[in-house]
């Protein structure tokens, strides 16, 4: 599968429950550009890891980059967003949903509410999961999961951000 993971969090959270080498190994894993300079440390059991993301996963080309312009961000997504939603998405998630409005081949894994509810802005609900998905999907080893991590939690989201673009059709 070629997977889109669409913010920091995600990977931090794959990371300190110890999936992330084992998913990367199962699919095309891809980041946008900013997405790797925020991934900057995890927590394993009690400690925090401090990670060079760029260095162990993109230059070793396990992890694979995609960037978008500031133009593509301003007119395939912030343009399209409703005023208030456009202040909940940091720089690193605006950057990927630019570039999934473009690649249309990509499975899309975030835990991020706001990001989950931007998906139908661009075209992308029907091609977004759950972490839980992805790690049941991927046959990756069971692990205690939080909530925004659950198949609940992102459908919830999603139907709150596709209720969102259905009353704003047309006028962003």
């Amino acid at each position: 599968m070629k997977l889109w993971l669409l913010d920091a969090d995600v990977i931090i959270d794959l990371l300190s429950l110890d999936l992330f080498d084992a998913l990367v190994a199962r699919h095309e894993v891809y980041v946008a550009t900013t997405v790797i300079g925020e991934v900057k440390s995890y927590k394993k059991g009690e400690d925090y890891q401090i990670i060079n993301f760029r260095a162990e996963y993109i230059d070793t080309n396990k992890v694979k980059e995609k960037s978008a312009t500031i133009e593509e961000i301003d007119t395939e997504v912030f343009s399209k967003l409703p005023p208030i939603w456009r202040q909940t998405l940091h720089v690193g998630e605006l950057e990927s949903l630019a570039i999934l409005k473009t690649e249309e081949d990509f499975t899309i894994c975030s835990c991020d509410a706001a990001t989950i509810r931007a998906l139908p802005f661009v075209d992308a609900s029907e091609r977004g999961i759950s972490v839980e998905s992805l790690i049941r999907t991927s046959g990756l080893k069971t692990v205690t999961l939080d909530a925004k991590h659950t198949d609940g939690y992102f459908k919830t989201n999603l139907e709150q951000g596709k209720t969102r673009w259905i009353q704003n059709f047309g006028t962003c």
